[in-house]
């Protein structure tokens, strides 16, 4: 299959691309990574729009940064892989693990761009899943943390076997943050060329979320 991979830079994207590799009969066009309208920002991560590119780069796999149009993601979806399907990219792959309402918004868009999704994580164990990603030599810096979910305490920290035994004890938070507890940047990995160097400018908030500004 030659497909586009739904990317925000973190840790979901990055493993579903991976286990999509897996099976040597499938590729990769491109990342489709949805960035803010003046096309600075990636989604919720607020990765930088160059911070993406590096990952790209690293990875020799070709990202459209596709600008949200209006604030209307959608739209702004669907004429990204309106135009990939024209290029012969018959797939997507996405990094959902569980959460049923947001699987079945992707299989309606993919159904009406005629694209057929694909879900490498889905339904996987979460707790296996952190320790697999940890266990292939994946690196990952917390970003973004929901206020109300997790202490702030956790923006900034690298994902590791103390990061799983630290979030294990937080009431009703997911391992995998699936519910939008934290967003990740992946900084190494086996699909890399090599590490991504970055500095750790300070963190930010707003209403809902503490921010960790990288560059």
């Amino acid at each position: 299959m030659k497909s586009f991979i739904s990317w925000s830079g973190g840790k979901d994207c990055m493993y579903a691309l991976y286990l999509f590799l897996e099976n040597k009969k499938n590729s990769v066009a491109c990342l489709l990574n949805m960035c803010s309208a003046d096309g600075d920002r990636s989604g919720s991560h607020r990765l930088s729009s160059r911070t993406i590119r590096l990952q790209a780069e690293t990875m020799h796999i070709p990202v459209i940064q596709q600008q949200i149009e209006e604030e209307d993601y959608e739209h702004s979806f669907k004429k990204a892989i309106i135009r990939l399907k024209e290029q012969g990219v018959d797939s997507g792959v996405f990094g959902d693990i569980y959460l049923q309402e947001h699987r079945d918004w992707i299989e309606r868009v993919c159904q009406e761009t005629g694209i057929i999704p694909i879900f490498p994580l889905w339904k996987m164990d979460t707790e296996k899943l952190m320790c697999d990603f940890i266990a292939k030599g994946f690196k990952t810096v917390v970003v973004a943390v929901h206020k109300e979910k997790l202490p702030g305490t956790f923006i900034g920290r690298q994902i590791d076997d103390d990061f799983l035994t630290d979030i294990k004890i937080v009431p009703d938070a997911d391992l995998c943050g699936e519910n939008g507890e934290y967003h990740t940047f992946v900084f190494d990995g086996p699909l890399f060329s090599h590490a991504i160097p970055f500095s750790k400018k300070g963190r930010y908030e707003d209403n809902k979320h503490w921010f960790l500004e990288i560059e």
